[in-house]
């Protein structure tokens, strides 16, 4: 459990969730450079870290690896349970 609360623990992690839930069906990695600002190879960790801990699923394509929600519910849940650790962490 601790290397899913780690994983949450990274603002660009919590970015690119955020993003995936708005996108409908499989993603490829490299149409998130713009998300987090960062180039493939760290996206690509990233990912790898989200797929690690169940927060996704990721399939490869030929050279393009796509990505998507496992379980949309539970994302949604767990990031608005960072986001209210967030704000009570800041007041």
């Amino acid at each position: 459990m601790h290397r899913l609360f780690k994983v949450l623990g990274s603002e660009q992690r919590l970015k690119l969730l955020s993003h995936l839930l708005q996108v409908d069906g499989p993603i490829c990695y490299c149409e998130l450079e713009g998300v987090i600002n960062r180039d493939r190879s760290v996206i690509y960790r990233h990912l790898k870290k989200m797929e690690e801990v169940g927060l996704l699923k990721t399939e490869r394509a030929g050279k393009r690896v796509e990505c998507e929600v496992r379980d949309e519910e539970k994302v949604r849940n767990l990031l608005t349970l960072a986001k209210e650790l967030t704000q009570s962490e800041v007041n």
